[in-house]
């Protein structure tokens, strides 16, 4: 028990100490901003020392002594050029709640920068909250680059051998030049030895996609071999950061327009593999084409973002004023956007092809001559017509396909006959004509029907429905069945009535 208070007597002194020398280093470590309460404490150092490829991080911490007083903390960055670099905030508050905060600024040197060493500032706005008084406080951070290769390394074939060369060529350059060469031989044995032998596994196949992407892919590949060679060969020289940068960026832009080609054409001839199998189909007639514009301009796009970015540009800036740039486009061209996705539900959808007749809500009859991204072309059976409808019309209206199930059709022509006229002579006439046209089908699927549909005012009505063998002779075979059927009326005497008025006339006395 007495050793127990000496030791909580021990661990308090050692807990006073340990405050009064916090008290006492606190004032040194940390900054009073022009002697106001809120203090920037100095916890890192400004200088640092990163290897290429490494990130660096710099910190602070904001501290409000007065509680009493709250602040608005505002921080950015300025310099370190085209490094990219990340605040973990930058806009917070210290108050009674929160007393203090602690900020880390991390910046990303590149695998091969320009430069040895950046600075950059970093700015402290305090803005006090009860009278909006603001100062500020800027510090500098510097990075030095490490990473260079010593010389010793760079007379080295393949980063670790000796260099074998005789004494005149025992430096950096004859182990360049021998490198290219192995390097040269290496992508020569990929084009002609394994290039060869991939080829004639790939014919072995079904499909012939492998194939032609093996045979696409050959060369660009060979050719990516021999530039990473050279690429990394020359970044062993013992030469500057600012020529390492410049041969770094001319090689991954090099690798980006290879990449694009090779991407667009591996996409073509996906495109032109599937076109080939449905050559008949609407893809291959009308989709192909849409998609390969697309996507020619998709991978120029991507690619021309990666360009961008591989060269040290800052594309947010250009890509929030495309975004931009978008919007305005889609509102002011709402109804060609309309037209082309209600084209493309049209191709995908399938409601009709070309050379279908539809049956329009105006009652037209049309046939489907051509169907366009943004309207479609009709051609007026009836009236020898030529109409461009816009897609998104022609999508929203009631449509009927009169070429499916098939070119058929089922047709009806009404007939009346005077009361007290023989009804069964009437039904023998109506089925003889329907059978002796040339046009209108009579088989087991297609049997003439007639039916006695209405007693009217004036007449006994009928409804004679046959199946013509092709819609457009539709017109052509009422005309003739109307023709032959009045023919043979008059033959056997049955009448044709029509409406009739009796007028009356009474005279006064």
């Amino acid at each position: 028990m007495r050793s127990l208070k000496y030791f909580n007597i021990g661990a308090s002194r050692s807990l006073i100490i340990l405050v009064l020398a916090l008290m006492l280093v606190f004032p040194l470590i940390s900054s009073p901003i022009s002697g106001r309460d809120v203090r920037l404490i100095e916890v890192d150092d400004y200088e640092k020392d990163v290897e290429m490829g490494g990130k660096g991080t710099f910190s602070w911490t904001v501290y409000n002594s007065n509680v009493s007083i709250d602040y608005s903390v505002r921080v950015r960055v300025e310099g370190f050029g085209d490094w990219e670099k990340a605040l973990s905030e930058s806009n917070f508050v210290v108050d009674e709640d929160i007393r203090h905060r602690t900020i880390s600024l991390d910046v990303l040197v590149p695998e091969y920068p320009q430069k040895e060493q950046r600075s950059g500032e970093v700015t402290f706005t305090f803005t006090r909250l009860d009278d909006e008084e603001v100062f500020e406080e800027t510090r500098t951070a510097t990075i030095f680059v490490e990473g260079m290769l010593p010389a010793e390394d760079a007379n080295t074939i393949f980063g670790g051998f000796s260099n074998p060369l005789p004494d005149q060529l025992n430096n950096q350059y004859g182990a360049l030049a021998l490198n290219l060469l192995i390097w040269m031989g290496i992508a020569a044995v990929i084009y002609f030895l394994v290039g060869p032998i991939v080829h004639k596994l790939a014919k072995k196949t079904k499909t012939n996609l492998d194939e032609i992407l093996v045979t696409m892919i050959r060369k660009p590949v060979s050719i990516l071999v021999f530039l990473y060679g050279v690429i990394h060969s020359i970044l062993r020289l013992d030469i500057g950061l600012e020529i390492r940068a410049a041969s770094y960026q001319i090689y991954s832009l090099i690798v980006v327009v290879i990449a694009v080609y090779v991407t667009y054409r591996i996409f073509d001839a996906f495109l032109e593999e599937i076109a080939r199998t449905r050559e008949e189909t609407t893809f291959g007639q009308i989709l192909k084409p849409i998609f390969e514009k697309l996507g020619a301009v998709v991978i120029l796009i991507g690619g021309l973002i990666i360009g961008l970015r591989t060269m040290g540009i800052e594309i947010t800036a250009l890509l929030a004023g495309a975004g931009i740039l978008g919007l305005v486009i889609a509102f002011a061209a709402q109804d060609t956007l309309s037209n082309f996705f209600s084209g493309l539900h049209l191709l995908l959808d399938r409601p009709f092809t070309i050379g279908d007749i539809i049956l329009l809500e105006s009652g037209e009859y049309c046939r489907i001559q051509d169907i366009g991204m943004r309207s479609t072309k009709l051609y007026n059976l009836r009236d020898h017509e030529g109409i461009v409808l816009p897609n998104n019309s022609l999508s929203n209206q009631k449509i009927v396909n009169i070429a499916q199930p098939d070119a058929t059709i089922r047709m009806p022509i009404e007939i009346g006959v005077a009361y007290g006229s023989d009804l069964k002579k009437v039904r023998e006439i109506l089925f003889e004509v329907a059978e002796e046209h040339l046009h209108v089908l009579n088989d087991d699927q297609h049997q003439t029907n007639v039916r006695f549909r209405d007693f009217a005012d004036s007449s006994l009505n009928f409804t004679l429905r046959v199946w013509v063998d092709d819609l457009v002779n539709q017109w052509n075979v009422a005309s003739d069945l109307r023709h032959r059927i009045d023919e043979r009326f008059r033959e056997e005497g049955i009448t044709i009535p029509f409406p009739q008025r009796t007028l009356w006339m009474h005279q006064a006395d």
